[in-house]
Order: structure tokens, then C-alpha cells, then sequence
């Protein structure tokens, strides 16, 4: 907005010139000593008065001079010239007793000449308001229960929009306070002003949801927009620590409700949000190690609910989800796992499963897997079921001609050959490549005759291949052990 002081009047010299001329084509308009008076028929000076010559006004004062560069009635304005001033911005310095407000400020005088004062204006395609003295509002205004910005002093207009503001919520600014007007980065507040200038903001101790632009945004009730984890639902059932009842709302500059897969360095653990006295419960699979700082993968539904471990899960299928025809396992704070993990069933055995070997995968492996590490760094082959309500979990027993345990390929050691080993009951001839033997014939151990196979059933051989007696339980191997970065139980 263009702004005129004091020291800029709207009469010029030549200005004057042509009002002066004007003056004098009146018989009533008349100098003395200098200055202008204005008489009536009687010829008796005019005081306390307004006339006008051509397109202005002028005002006469108790002495019947013309009154110049001053304030009339605390609503008009003359300038040095004497008009009367309209559709003009004037400012006033502190300490002007005869404005209508002697603080000072920006006063508006409209088509009447009047300062504009008690609410709203159009000015020059911009809204400004005004006070009941005529006073430009700036800075926060509260009007009628709804939240304004109107810049700083020195500009008025109200603000539509996003705007970021230095803005502290512990410290709301009163009405006609300045938030300072900061840039992308600056980790400011953001506010968004509708087109009628009313912050976006929700009802005391809530939050109201808007879709700008095509993404979904918070706002509390200062109207400040809300970023990272911020907890706006109620708790599912199923959850076990209350990471349901938060969404994620981007960075400082983002304030995007998440959807899909986002990569934090933000721990839901770590939300200040506390408008529901939120605070996460105990876990009850496995303690919270996310607080050092590493980052993660989340997953957030079209509603911004992040995906995480039902506590009321009984089967793997029930304690992963499904995204793009992939199956991820997410903790109970919803973040993404990744590696050999183990599961724990109602049952409580614990069954083997891969999700990949580090977090830039996380989806399910199924069938035969080669190159799988546990937490020992140990390389293993493994086979998980590849459907079922437990697809997924390491498979025992033997397919495809190899013998597995909770997934794990099971093989007899370096230098042994063939070795028995019991799965679910059932006993097993494995060779050191993991294939189980079932051909009827008999198989040297270091060079030695050892086992015999037929019809099923191993017996224990000598040297003459004469059979010593049936292998049982009591002549099995150890199964391999499996070191589970985690074990979760349902």
C-alpha cells in the first residue's frame, strides 16, 4: 500500500495555484493578513465551519481562519494546502493530540474524508482493519472469535495464505503484537489464512483437519500447523503403545500428513505433543531401541495411521502387512523391521522369518533363500512357507529333496558325510550339502561303512556292512541353533 506522511501532501504548488484561482472566482472567499477566510452574505466571517471550493473542502476554525495540517473533530484531516483529504493514507506521528488517536498509527480517510474506523475496508483490492478511534489494526488481530495476521506496522493488509511466523506457543501473542515473517528453513510456524483471512485453527484443546492443495494438514487451536509426530486419534484396539493416535506431519517446512512409506529420523517416542496427555505404554514384545537417533522406515495409510505389531496378531500373517502385494513386518511402535527375525506363536514356539538383509528391503521372503544372515553374521540357506496362515515362517521338515529346521538348512558337519537328524518326529540321513538320503543302499562315513537305508529306516552298520541296530531319537544330531536379530512374540 502506498502511505503518505505529513510531509507528502496531495496539494502540490501548482495545486495550489489552482485551488487559490478557484478561491477567488467566489465573492465569499476573501484573504486577510495572508490567510483565507470565508464570509456569508451578512459578511460576517464563517467559524467552526466546512466550505467548499470546487472539488475540495475546506474548514474554517473558531477564529474563521482556514485551518491547515491538521486533525478536525478526531475524524478529518487538512492538509497544509487546507483540503480536506480523501481516499488517502496518512500517518501520525506519537504525541499528535489532535488525531483521533494520539498514540499514532496509520489512518485511512475515505471518500467523505472520514477516517475509516470499526471493522473491515477494501482498500486499493487489499482488507485492512480498523479500530473504533480509526486506528489501522496490525500484526495478530482476534475478531469475533476468529484469528487474523495483519503484517507489521507499517502494513496492515491482511494476510491470505501460508505464512511462516516466529511464533512461540508457550508465549501466544496478544492482539497487535508482530510475529517476524521467516523463510523455508528457518524451522518458523506456519500458519494458512483462507481467503477471507481467518487462520485455519480448531477448537480449544483439539485439532481441526484441511486439505490444501491436495495434502491433509493439522492445525491446533492457535492455528499453528502441526509437524512431526503429533497424536490426533483415539488408540485401536490392538495397540499396544498408543502409536495409533499418531500421525506424521512432515518437517518444519513439510506439515504434509504422511501416507505411504516415509523414512524418519523422528522417533514417535520423541513427540512433545501431549494436547491428550499422550505418553507410549510399556512394550510388551520387545523394549524400544529407536531413541538413538537412526532412522527408519514407517508406513501410513491413507489416514496417516502408521502400520504396527497388533498385539491381538495370533499368526505371522496377522502380525505383518500387506502393501503392494509385499508383506512387511512393522514393530509396535511402527517401525519397519528388517532381517532374520524370529516369532514368537500363542503356542510359544518360535518360528524363523526374513525380511530382508537390511532396511532398504523389509519385505517378506518366501520359499528358498540363499545368502541369509543371521545375527551372528553366520551365511545360511533357508526355505519359509510360502502360503498359509503362517507364510512366511521357517519351514521344518523336507522339501524338495533338502531337510530344513524353522527354515534353516540343515546339513551334517565338515568331514561327517551323512548325518541323522530328527525334524518333527522324524528321522533324517543328510549329507553335508543338506539332501536327504532315501535310497536303499548303504553309505560310508570317513571312508567307512556306517548307515543303511531301506524301506525307511536307518540302521546303524559296521565296517562289513553288518547292521548293529535301528538309529533312534538317541543317535540324532543337535539341530542348528538360529541367531534372530529380534524376537517378537505374539
Amino acid at each position: 500500500m502506498r502511505k503518505m506522511t505529513k510531509a507528502v501532501t496531495f496539494c502540490a504548488a501548482a495545486a495550489l495555484l489552482t485551488m487559490g484561482a478557484s478561491l477567488t472566482s467566489y465573492a465569499a472567499w476573501q484573504q486577510e493578513g495572508g490567510e483565507w477566510i470565508y464570509t456569508d452574505n451578512s459578511g460576517s466571517m464563517v467559524r467552526d465551519s466546512w466550505r467548499q471550493s470546487g472539488n475540495y473542502w475546506f474548514y474554517l476554525g473558531y477564529d474563521g481562519y482556514m485551518v491547515r495540517d491538521q486533525w478536525i473533530d478526531d475524524t478529518y484531516y487538512v492538509n497544509e494546502d487546507g483540503a480536506r483529504l480523501t481516499n488517502q493514507w496518512v500517518y501520525v506521528d506519537e504525541g499528535t493530540y489532535d488525531a483521533p488517536n494520539p498514540d499514532g498509527g496509520w489512518f485511512y480517510l475515505e471518500g467523505d474524508g472520514q477516517a475509516a474506523a470499526d471493522g473491515w475496508r477494501t482498500i486499493n483490492g487489499q482488507r485492512y482493519h480498523f479500530d473504533s478511534d480509526g486506528t489501522m489494526d496490525y500484526g495478530w488481530l482476534n475478531d469475533e472469535e476468529e484469528l487474523y495476521y495483519l503484517g507489521d506496522e507499517n502494513d496492515g493488509a491482511m494476510k491470505t495464505g501460508w505464512l511462516c511466523l516466529d511464533f512461540d506457543s508457550d508465549e501466544v501473542p496478544d492482539d497487535g503484537q508482530v510475529s517476524m515473517v521467516l523463510n523455508y528453513g528457518d524451522n518458523g510456524t506456519w500458519f494458512y489464512f483462507q481467503t477471507n483471512g481467518q487462520a485455519v485453527k480448531a477448537d480449544e484443546d483439539n485439532y481441526v483437519r484441511r486439505t490444501i492443495n491436495g495434502y491433509r494438514y493439522y492445525f491446533d487451536e492457535n492455528g499453528a500447523m502441526l509437524t512431526g509426530w503429533a497424536a490426533v486419534g483415539d488408540q485401536e484396539e490392538g495397540d499396544a503403545t498408543g502409536i495409533s493416535t499418531l500421525k506424521y506431519f512432515g518437517g518444519a517446512d513439510g506439515g504434509q500428513m504422511a501416507t505411504g512409506w516415509r523414512y524418519l529420523y523422528d522417533d514417535p517416542e520423541d513427540s512433545e505433543d501431549d494436547s491428550y496427555d499422550f505418553s507410549f505404554s510399556v512394550a510388551t514384545n520387545s523394549e524400544w531401541d529407536g531413541g538413538d537417533g537412526d532412522g527408519a522406515w514407517y508406513y501410513f495409510d491413507n489416514s496417516g495411521v502408521p502400520a504396527y505389531l497388533n498385539s491381538n496378531a495370533t499368526t505371522l500373517s496377522e502380525a505383518t502387512t500387506s502393501i503392494n502385494g509385499q508383506r512387511y513386518f512393522f514393530d509396535e511402535y511402527g517401525q519397519m523391521q528388517s532381517g532374520l527375525l524370529g516369532i514368537g506363536l500363542p503356542d510359544g514356539t518360535v518360528v524363523s522369518a526374513y525380511f530382508g538383509a537390511d532396511d532398504s528391503d523389509g519385505a517378506m521372503k518366501r520359499e528358498r533363500q540363499t545368502n541369509v544372515y543371521d545375527d551372528d553374521g553366520e551365511r545360511g540357506t533357508y526355505y519359509f512357507n510360502g502360503s498359509g496362515e503362517n507364510r512366511g515362517a521357517g519351514y521344518s521338515g523336507e522339501r524338495n529333496g533338502y531337510l530344513y529346521y524353522n527354515g534353516k538348512l540343515v546339513e551334517a558337519e565338515d568331514g561327517e558325510d551323512f548325518q541323522v537328524f530328527e525334524v518333527d518326529g522324524h528321522l533324517y540321513l543328510v549329507n553335508e550339502a543338506g539332501r536327504v538320503q532315501d535310497s536303499d543302499r548303504t553309505y560310508r562315513v570317513n571312508g567307512e561303512y556306517y548307515y543303511e537305508y531301506e524301506d525307511g529306516t536307518i540302521y546303524r552298520i559296521n565296517d562289513d556292512r553288518e547292521r548293529l541296530y535301528e538309529v533312534t531319537s538317541a543317535d540324532a544330531r543337535h539341530l542348528p541353533s538360529i541367531a534372530y536379530r529380534d524376537i517378537y512374540y505374539l
